[in-house]
């Protein structure tokens, strides 16, 4: 066992292992997700979603992701250039600025995003520099 794992994770895990899943109802149909748990905004999302769009928080989230995969490639690129490093650095902390502000507005926790952590990311790309 990971010494790291959750104690969540290792409960799934042993519950797994122990076949406490394998003979729920509805096993192998789709989840219906068509029901909002606030009744109070289910019109508002069922329109939204019948016309291709979502909640700002969602698109946001998305946005989100691709400019730190955006990140993540530039990142690989600008092995050995320090000055574009540097400029990385100063687009780290927008994306920062860019995440704190999603976490403001997303309506639950359990949706929040870590920071961008650009030191971590400088060293598991290899472009290892102070």
């Amino acid at each position: 066992m990971d010494k790291w794992e959750s104690i969540a994770d290792r409960k799934i895990r042993e519950a797994i292992e122990a076949g406490a899943f394998d003979n729920l109802p509805c096993k192998g149909k789709p989840i219906e997700l068509d029901t909002d748990p606030d009744p109070s905004l289910w019109m508002a999302h069922h329109l939204l979603r019948v016309n291709g769009f979502a909640p700002a928080w969602i698109e946001e989230s998305k946005d989100i992701d691709a400019a730190v995969n955006r990140f993540r490639a530039d990142l690989r690129n600008a092995a050995g250039r320090p000055a574009a490093i540097d400029e990385l650095r100063s687009r780290a902390a927008d994306l920062n600025r860019r995440i704190l502000t999603y976490n403001l507005k997303s309506p639950s926790a359990q949706v929040h995003k870590w920071l961008f952590d650009i030191e971590a990311e400088i060293r598991a790309a290899g472009n290892c520099q102070p």
